[in-house]
């Protein structure tokens, strides 16, 4: 599926978001099955948005559309490993922690660890920013991007960074 023509508008890296969810809502308002719409174009109205709003699956298509070669396989750039060891380290603090919390049976004991569960949520909160202001540097890297492996590897970067924050926030929220 090429997300673009879903969309009708030009192919691009990274398109405008504004313009893309305008977008969006005409062609639902159009197409939603309520609205005497088919299911199908729906779906795939969904799943077209669901990649042009997400920065690393829209350049993922960009390169597919462009036939620029791209292998998500790779690894993270250099400039991510030290916030990768970051994020690795605190979801394993984080996961023990989790566990701890659940083992606890009394209300003296859950109200004991909630020190931990603070600290743990600050910390959290402080490396999802990390992560979103890493995904900025990548999308601006973009915008300067002249060669096919720098886009590949920028659309590897924001995969990992994506998946690092949704890992994030799926902690924090198993905190309460």
């Amino acid at each position: 599926m090429n997300p673009f023509l879903t969309f009708d508008i030009p192919a691009s890296a990274s398109p405008d978001l504004a313009t893309v969810e305008a977008r969006f809502n005409e062609l639902a308002a159009k197409h939603h099955p309520d609205q005497g719409g088919n299911k199908a174009d729906f779906e795939e109205l969904n799943q077209a948005y669901q990649i042009l709003s997400s920065p690393a699956k829209c350049l993922k298509a960009y390169l597919a559309v462009a036939g620029i070669p791209h292998d998500p396989r790779g690894t993270v750039g250099n400039e991510l490993m030290d916030l990768f060891m970051e994020v690795a380290s605190l979801v394993q603090s984080s996961e023990a922690f989790i566990r701890k919390k659940h083992a606890a049976q009394s209300a003296l004991a859950k109200a004991l660890l909630e020190p931990e569960s603070m600290a743990t949520q600050t910390k959290i909160s402080s490396l999802i920013q990390s992560i979103e202001s890493a995904e900025s540097t990548q999308l601006e890297q973009l915008s300067s991007a002249t060669q096919d492996a720098q886009l590949s590897q920028i659309a590897r970067n924001l995969a990992f960074l994506e998946k690092w924050r949704a890992q994030l926030q799926q902690l924090y929220g198993s905190l309460f």
